[in-house]
């Protein structure tokens, strides 16, 4: 076998698999009962219903909405447990979600204290208000579209934004990945010069590292940043790596760490983004000639039957709106931080021109992504799934893809032989 880690991984989701299914939920015992919960806020979402606080392995809902308590303070509640466990709603597993993002169960309170506190999550809280005050200062009506494309704070974006992004088969610009932690490496590149190696490789390293754990460390962002480093370390030391390989080793830790990220769509759907383009974009690109092309179509082979099974819907315009957005995205972000960077330095004409480029260019994103969405049929909408047809999709473009790796190495070992 070419890549034994490829074996390594099936391996591992199919422990993943089998662990989750058969998993004893350890607060199963207490569920309904008034329990307390104490520790440092790691998360707070303020819906319009209820505040909403990570504690640990536990949500907090306070419905009764008596006072914003921010990340990082210490808090105290009692109330009504309700554990994760085989909680569905509505046909969705949300129970599976949660235990994705690690956290065990609900606690519906009916009391709430809290108290300030100094820690690593207060301090990144500070971080990113500054941002988001930053932002919404340099570009004012647009600060919640920006909010989600470098923060990944969609609480604040239109509904209706969101959905026409869906049926245009562009809400990956809106979902931090891959895409965006690639542009800010890109980006840092070209500030940081041609300076030493090592103190550019390590500088990179803990910037990205620093982003990621402003816009939360995990799923598909820890595959994102993990992958990246490797790439980025690869090409650093001078040494060859091989994509599949990296990505398999990512996907290795990640089930190591939490085996319901396997239940996770972000990580389903940018793992197999990933994989996709690795390994059709070659392939592709030999006959299109056209790199952006090439990187929509590979990426679509193995996320389709995905977004597909999942949300209902296929888009018939992906390509079009992909190949007319992406290009801009890149530029974007870039301005989008530099506008930040003059900010703070205070040379107020260079971030005020800026932010112009920036609203014409979100403009113009916009106008594209609701013309192509409202075309007739430019998506499918599925009120019934198939995950039979699903099943039957990955298995033949995986025997596919396994013929062509058996190929691969009998063409490989007729050249250390020497045959033609």
């Amino acid at each position: 076998m070419r890549r034994p880690i490829v074996l390594i991984l099936l391996i591992s989701i199919i422990i993943s698999f089998v662990y989750t299914k058969n998993y004893k939920d350890k607060f199963y015992d207490i569920e309904g009962k008034y329990i307390e919960v104490e520790g440092i806020i790691k998360d707070a979402i303020y819906k319009e219903y209820y505040y909403e606080y990570e504690v640990g392995n536990f949500l907090i809902r306070d419905f009764n909405k008596e006072q914003k308590i921010n990340i990082g303070e210490y808090i105290r509640a009692k109330g009504i447990f309700k554990s994760s466990y085989n909680m569905v709603i509505d046909e969705f597993d949300y129970g599976m979600y949660l235990k994705s993002k690690g956290i065990d169960g609900i606690l519906n309170c009916e009391y709430i204290k809290s108290s300030k506190s100094h820690n690593i999550y207060s301090c990144i809280k500070n971080l990113k208000n500054s941002l988001e005050y930053v932002i919404e200062d340099i570009f004012r009506e647009n600060s919640s579209f920006i909010n989600a494309l470098i923060l990944g704070d969609k609480s604040e974006l239109d509904i209706n934004i969101k959905e026409a992004f869906s049926r245009a088969g562009v809400s990956h610009i809106i979902a931090l990945s891959g895409l965006h932690i690639g542009i800010v490496i890109y980006i840092m590149t070209l500030i940081i010069g041609r300076i030493n190696n090592v103190v550019k490789f390590f500088t990179i390293s803990a910037l990205i590292l620093l982003y990621c754990i402003i816009v939360g460390f995990r799923g598909s962002m820890f595959r994102a940043c993990i992958f990246s480093f490797i790439i980025y370390l690869a090409v650093f030391i001078q040494r060859e790596y091989d994509g599949i390989s990296a990505l398999c080793l990512v996907g290795i830790v990640l089930c190591i760490i939490n085996p319901f990220n396997i239940y996770d769509i972000g990580v389903q759907l940018s793992f197999l983004a990933t994989l996709s383009i690795i390994y059709f974009y070659n392939k592709i690109d030999k006959y299109i000639k056209c790199p952006l092309v090439s990187t929509t179509l590979s990426a679509s082979i193995l996320t389709i039957p995905v977004v597909y099974y999942k949300f209902n819907i296929i888009s018939n315009v992906f390509l079009i709106s992909n190949v007319l957005i992406v290009p801009t995205v890149g530029i974007l972000i870039g301005l989008i931080f530099i506008g930040i960077i003059f900010y703070y330095i205070k040379v107020n004409i260079i971030y005020l021109m800026i932010s112009k480029i920036v609203c014409f260019i979100i403009f113009y994103i916009k106008s594209i992504v609701f013309y192509l969405s409202d075309i007739k049929y430019s998506y499918i909408e599925f009120e019934t799934v198939s995950l039979k047809l699903v099943v039957l999709y990955y298995i033949l473009l995986m025997t596919y893809m396994i013929y062509n790796e058996r190929k691969t190495v009998k063409e490989q070992l007729n050249e250390v032989r020497g045959y033609n």
